[in-house]
């Protein structure tokens, strides 16, 4: 079987230290993802809220960050039941401004997970849209 993976990318009409602060700053995260509590920093553990009430949403590690170019996070919420997936993203300069790959893995597999992974994916595409109409 192979590894269930969801791969997104983005063209952004921003520099890459513009794209890497919507990945890493609490409050421009909320703008198009979820609030954070404190800026995603490497190392450090980070927990993404509800804008409506504060709930947990998602949350993890941040396990590698290569300012502007790569970041690394682990990654679950609450229907993985604490089972860590991988969020990776890649930005590269593009004339005109950035591309954004998103790489989501560590997925459910089988049928009974496949569920989880529409919705997560569902999810991404919605949430880089928002991402892109900030600097579309």
């Amino acid at each position: 079987m192979t590894d269930t993976v969801i791969e997104k990318t983005v063209f952004l009409a921003a520099n890459k230290p513009d794209v890497w602060a919507f990945l890493t700053d609490a409050k421009k995260l909320g703008q198009w993802f979820h609030p954070a509590q404190a800026d995603l920093a490497e190392g450090e553990d980070y927990l993404l809220t509800s804008q409506k009430d504060g709930d947990r949403m998602c949350w993890g590690t941040v396990e590698k960050a290569d300012p502007h170019d790569y970041l690394r996070w682990s990654f679950t919420v609450g229907p993985m039941q604490g089972s860590m997936s991988t969020v990776e993203w890649r930005l590269e300069d593009v004339p005109g401004g950035t591309r954004l790959s998103l790489t989501h893995s560590g997925l459910p597999q089988g049928s009974e997970g496949f569920g989880l992974v529409i919705a997560l994916d569902k999810g991404w595409h919605g949430f880089l849209l928002n991402l892109h109409n900030l600097h579309g």
